[in-house]
């Protein structure tokens, strides 16, 4: 990113000096604070004699432990300060002379500090120093690569380390502390008014994807995919403003009759009629689309068909088979069947579900992936219908109601032939597109043992939140800002583990991923185009809000409610079990880990992609609070211990599942339906 990109927010800015140095500092102050910046002032303020590391110090310590989120320090050369300041582990003091120098000491260098020397340039060359450092920000790639050459291997060590191996030196930690001081310097970055509240596809989610690339090249990870630590995931921004279905001389309501797939251009449609294909699957053993001629809407019902006792009759064991996890795979089959849209058939109640999740999408803006620049997939068309409005289209059939069909086909156990249905319809929906990218940030470790390097865990956050509501700043601290940089501590535990010869046997990426408030859109976009191979994902753990306490635990920070744990694998349901009873002891509660769970939270976060492909999964959460998505949750009200105790469990129970000797059996039928 060009620094010189004009643009202006308000920052906390520390400044401080020596005796060389109060005017300087005085004049700057008032230039800053009249653009509306908050200064933390760290003297001095006379022109007595001082020690200039007593100053340094101060403005350094503010920029390390994210009191302020940028330093000016003045003496007479600059040496001084900029020596002092670079001793603390978070700062990049850089000297500069010229509006010049100082521009590139952020965008090349990462600079967090600037030094002037008082002595050397004028007032006006000093202001226009400020202004530029401030303006400026880092480019990240390349220069991302060179910062993180900069920190010394054991000044980074990290200390939370108790006991590096057990006795039997079996590859076993012994306790692992995550670094409180470091969640919270991050955080109250990422946090911070600056970032406008990361909503996927505006300035702050970009500046919070390049404060993590910088961030993970800083620890010296190497780019995972094509050289890049991103992976782009195409997206389109759409708005329905109205419209209306119509079906021979019935009119559908939008939202209450018909829902619209996001995304997809559905501006205007007419066909001259509809034909019923069942479920809309074609296979070996099951053909819904004999006889159909191609062309024109094809019409089919959601799920997949079953007997009697709601076993599957496409799978040998009665379990659910690849046609029932969502509509994907149905929508190419119909493309390449030559259908010009798709209507699927809901029974009311799963309608309902799906409306009161797409109803928001529908009459506002909504973000979807955008399957014409996906490249892969399809951009068929899609509507949702209640099959109690569709009853009765049939024409010509044996089967006289749509809704009576499925019963039928429990009864034969074989699909019906395609039918004609009622002879016209059209679809007229106002509505405007617009697409972009946005990116889900990896960092890969790889895994030490040759045999098992090419399974992958994988641990995610969405780094994504809602951004700026009624001209309010929705800054996401705990949502998810609390397991953004829990992944980030996280990643820099294991890489530094790993730089001391204790690796794990497979490898793990660390993925913060975008869109999650969408419609958990990156972690979608990952499962659909994976960098690593889903077959070799041996599990995912997903960390989201784990930095407040609910009002069902207002006085227990030591909580996590756990979801999804032993819905595919008794495996690693025993291994967090252990784990906690092992290391952290907390209250494991499964509240929200039952299919009738009215809040639906095993849906509402990324682990869902993993788990819907048959990934085992964890996903830790310390529940809603008052300051859910509203413009209170803020980083002064996240309990970083335990945030840290959480992070700790996560990290334990990644360790046994990257070092098992087997990897964990999927060996449970997952009892929450996939896509409801």
């Amino acid at each position: 990113m060009n620094g010189h990109c004009g643009y202006f927010r308000t920052m906390i800015v520390s400044i401080g000096c020596d005796h060389a140095g109060p005017a300087l500092k005085t004049r700057i102050s008032a230039h800053l604070a009249a653009k509306g910046h908050e200064l933390l002032n760290r003297g001095t303020d006379s022109l007595d004699s001082v020690d200039y590391p007593d100053h340094a110090h101060a403005v350094a310590d503010d920029v390390g432990t994210g009191n302020a989120e940028l330093g000016i320090l003045i003496c007479g050369s600059a040496n001084g300060v900029a020596m002092t300041a670079n001793k603390h582990q978070e700062v990049r003091a850089a000297i500069a002379w010229t509006p010049e120098v100082a521009a590139l000491g952020r965008q090349h260098n990462n600079a967090n500090v600037l030094c002037i020397p008082a002595r050397f340039v004028s007032e006006e060359t000093a202001m226009e120093m400020v202004d530029v450092f401030l303006a400026s920000e880092f480019e990240g790639g390349r220069h991302g690569r060179r910062v993180g050459k900069i920190a010394c291997a054991l000044s980074l060590f990290l200390v939370g380390i108790v006991g590096a191996m057990n006795a039997q030196g079996e590859g076993r930690l012994e306790a692992v502390n995550l670094d409180e001081r470091q969640m919270k310097v991050h955080l109250s970055i990422l946090a911070s008014d600056g970032f406008e509240g990361r909503e996927t596809g505006e300035p702050g989610q970009r500046r919070a994807a390049q404060y993590l690339e910088a961030y993970y090249a800083s620890l010296g990870y190497e780019p995972c995919n094509k050289g890049s630590f991103f992976q782009n995931v195409p997206l389109v921004n759409t708005q329905i403003r109205g419209g209306e279905m119509m079906v021979h001389e019935d009119t559908l309501k939008l939202v209450d009759d018909v829902l619209v797939y996001p995304g997809l251009d559905v501006t205007n449609w007419k066909s001259e009629g509809l034909t019923f294909v069942g479920y809309g699957i074609q296979s070996k053993q099951w053909n819904d689309y004999k006889k159909y001629k191609g062309g024109g809407v094809v019409v089919f019902l959601d799920g997949e068909p079953t007997d009697a006792q709601g076993a599957s009759l496409l799978s040998n064991d009665g379990a659910a088979s690849e046609w029932s996890n969502g509509l994907q795979k149905k929508r190419e089959v119909a493309q390449e069947m030559g259908a010009e849209a798709v209507i699927v058939l809901l029974e009311d109640e799963v309608y309902d579900v799906r409306k009161s999740r797409m109803k928001r999408w529908m009459l506002r803006k909504s973000t979807a992936i955008d399957r014409e620049k996906d490249g892969e997939g399809t951009n068929l068309p899609t509507f949702f219908v209640r099959e109690s409005v569709a009853d009765g289209w049939l024409v010509g059939s044996k089967v006289n109601s749509l809704v009576d069909y499925g019963q039928r086909v429990k009864e034969k156990k074989k699909p019906s032939k395609a039918a004609a249905l009622v002879p016209e319809w059209n679809a007229s929906i106002d509505q405007i597109k617009g697409s972009y990218k946005a990116e889900n940030v990896m960092a890969f470790l790889e895994g030490a043992d040759p045999e098992l390097k090419d399974e992958v865990l994988v641990i995610t956050s969405h780094y994504d939140h809602v951004g700026i509501i009624d001209g309010e700043v929705h800054n996401g601290a705990d949502d998810d800002g609390s397991g953004t940089v829990t992944v980030m501590e996280l990643a820099r535990q294991f890489l530094e583990l790993s730089k001391r010869g204790l690796r794990t046997r497979r490898s793990i990426l660390f993925m913060n991923v975008v869109g999650e408030e969408k419609g958990l859109l990156g972690s979608e976009y990952y499962a659909d185009h994976p960098v690593f191979p889903l077959e070799n994902t041996v599990a995912n753990l997903n960390i989201d809000m784990i930095g407040r306490t609910d009002a069902e635990h207002p006085d227990d920070p030591r909580y996590v409610y756990l979801i999804g744990s032993d819905k595919l694998s008794s495996d690693l349901h025993n291994i967090s079990e252990q784990c906690n009873e092992s290391f952290t002891k907390l209250d494991l509660d499964y509240t929200f880990n039952a299919p009738d769970d009215p809040n639906r939270f095993y849906y509402r976060s990324d682990h869902y992609n993993f788990a819907k492909n048959n990934i085992p999964v964890i996903f830790y959460f310390t529940g809603v609070h008052e300051d859910y998505h509203k413009p209170g949750d803020d980083v002064e009200k996240i309990m970083f211990p335990k945030m840290a105790e959480i992070g700790k469990l996560v990290f334990h129970t990644a360790w046994e599942v990257a070092n098992a000797e087997r990897r964990i059996v999927v060996d449970k039928v997952n009892d929450f339906p996939s896509d409801r």
